[in-house]
């Protein structure tokens, strides 16, 4: 009996020995290490092995073969560098929560794209370049840009990340540029556009960033000199022509100068560089004068949003000449040219003659020298007649004059 019993327990003990001396092997943190690593090694072996065992090993891409396995060793490289990136260039974790609760992110931060509300966004060198509204990560609502000294570049309405709605754009010393509607990072719609000394320079409308449609202009001391229209930042002076003199004072409301003859009634519209003309009769009294031509004393012409120098240029532009050669000048020509002069020199000097100057603004032009010539050219466009006076021919032109067409 005894002896039936021993070999019971010796059957038992040749089973039970090998599974705990495998239960303890399986258990030791050595043994689990090596064989990690063996297994580590051989996968990776096996992984890196991309040499296409047959045909089923390849994938058919327009006609070529590419390993599975170097296909599959492609993918898990660029999913490793994704996760480098995202986890040491670009860290998922990458914001700061001040005292207000306001998170601040880096502007390539992962999470700032999934991020709504207010934040702050800090720039490539590391200042703060953005406070306020976001959504999935772009500026949209009331925010504020920096500059990196510190100062406001804008504040206002956001859109995608644009200037977008009412806001206000400052320059580099502080001062306040601009008050109104933007589109597009521009100005656009409705504004105040101020002088860096802190001037009001114009109000009215704004076009893609330039003055454009009904507006005031002022001038240095922030008075009004002209209420008009202007297109591409030019305002328009043919508007002046057919008024009466009397609505011309309300049209320009700056410094001016009065020239007046037996003939010729001449106002000098010094604060937008113009001269308007009109003839006296004695059925009519000064102030109901009608404008019958604007000078304008540039040597650009505006048109659309570029300006023009040269005879050649404006031949191309307005088409053929209906008229070019010298010509004397008439009382407003001549009158023209005098008040250019106080500037420059151009054409062949100042006009001699007599200029009585009476009161502060009015003057009355006894005599000048008719023997003055410029060389001129006069082109029609529609309704309007344009004559461009030069000191030669060709080259460049002193001054312009606007009047209608009969």
């Amino acid at each position: 009996m005894n002896g039936l019993f021993q070999g019971f327990l010796n059957a038992l003990k040749a089973r039970i020995v090998p599974l705990w001396t495998r239960i303890r092997l399986f258990t030791n943190p050595s043994y689990l290490r090596g064989e990690l690593l063996r297994r580590l090694i051989q996968y990776f072996r096996n992984l890196t092995d991309v040499r296409p065992k047959d045909r089923n090993d390849y994938y058919g891409f327009f006609g070529w073969l590419v390993s599975k396995r170097l296909a599959f060793l492609i993918v898990i490289a660029v999913g490793m560098l994704s996760a480098f990136y995202i986890t040491v260039v670009q860290p998922i974790s990458a914001f700061t929560a001040s005292a207000d609760g306001v998170k601040t992110y880096s502007y390539r931060s992962v999470p700032l794209r999934f991020t709504d509300g207010k934040v702050r966004i800090l720039a490539k060198s590391k200042y703060i370049a953005y406070e306020g509204l976001v959504s999935k990560g772009a500026a949209n609502g009331m925010g504020t840009l920096y500059r990196k000294n510190g100062s406001t570049i804008y504040e206002g309405q956001f859109e995608d990340n644009e200037f977008s709605g009412t806001g206000t754009s400052f320059y580099p010393t502080g001062q306040t540029e601009y008050v109104g509607s933007f589109r597009h990072n521009v100005f656009s719609g409705n504004g105040r556009f101020y002088r860096e000394n802190g001037s009001l320079e114009y109000e009215g409308g704004f076009l893609e960033g330039q003055k454009d449609g009904a507006g005031v202009l002022y001038d240095s001391g922030s008075n009004k000199v002209f209420t008009g229209n202007f297109s591409k930042n030019h305002l328009l002076y043919a508007d002046l022509l057919g008024k009466s003199t009397a609505e011309a004072t309300g049209i320009y409301t700056g410094k001016k100068t009065v020239y007046t003859d037996e003939e010729y009634f001449v106002v000098d519209m010094a604060d937008i560089d113009g001269v308007y003309y009109g003839k006296q009769s004695e059925e009519n009294l000064a102030d109901t004068v009608m404008i019958e031509g604007v000078y304008v004393l540039k040597d650009a012409f505006a048109f659309g949003d570029r300006e023009y120098t040269h005879i050649a240029e404006i031949a191309q532009l307005l088409g053929e000449q209906v008229y070019e050669g010298n010509t004397y000048l008439e009382m407003p020509d001549a009158v023209a040219v005098h008040v250019l002069n106080q500037t420059e020199s151009v054409l062949h000097g100042d006009v001699a003659g007599e200029w009585e100057q009476y009161l502060a603004d009015a003057v009355t032009v006894n005599s000048y020298d008719r023997s003055y010539s410029a060389y001129i050219y006069t082109f029609v466009q529609e309704d309007m007649r344009y004559t461009f006076f030069c000191r030669d021919r060709g080259g460049k032109f002193a001054m312009y004059l606007i009047e209608k067409q009969e």
